[in-house]
């Protein structure tokens, strides 16, 4: 094999690397009432799915009123994230009358729960190459 076609495979295979870039996510959660349970994140790709089929999601224990989360390897592109402050550890969003909900919820872009959860695209937002991180801020609405 030459030199030269060495150094067009070179580069060929660092522009393949380059293409495939991924992303870090630092979702930081505030507000969070109690350390009482777990926060469950879901991070979300498609409107379609939002907020109920999670693309990816994580269970992490709390331990303070203020948390972070990291998602590794992403590609750059859009997503919504959503984070449920399951208190009591039933990976469920207990509800009470007229289904206000019990426990603290938020989402990406601190997007409005207005009956129902808000939109996809309210609560979008982008994800670019290398490092970038969001925050959301917990609402709790009563026991």
């Amino acid at each position: 094999m030459n030199a030269g076609r060495i150094v067009v495979m070179g580069v060929a295979l660092i522009a393949v690397i380059a293409c495939k870039a991924q992303s870090n996510l630092i979702v930081k959660i505030q507000n969070l009432k109690n350390s009482n349970g777990d926060i469950l994140i879901g991070l979300y790709d498609t409107p379609t799915n939002f907020p109920r089929k999670v693309s990816t999601g994580k269970v992490v224990k709390v331990t303070d009123k203020e948390m972070e989360v990291t998602f590794e390897d992403l590609r750059p592109g859009d997503y919504a994230v959503s984070v449920l402050h399951d208190e009591n550890q039933n990976k469920d969003m207990d509800q009470g009358t007229l289904g206000i909900p019990k426990e603290g919820f938020g989402f990406s872009n601190n997007a409005k729960a207005v009956m129902g959860p808000p939109s996809f695209r309210k609560a979008r937002f982008h994800v670019p190459s290398g490092d970038s991180s969001i925050t959301i801020d917990m609402k709790y609405m009563g026991k």
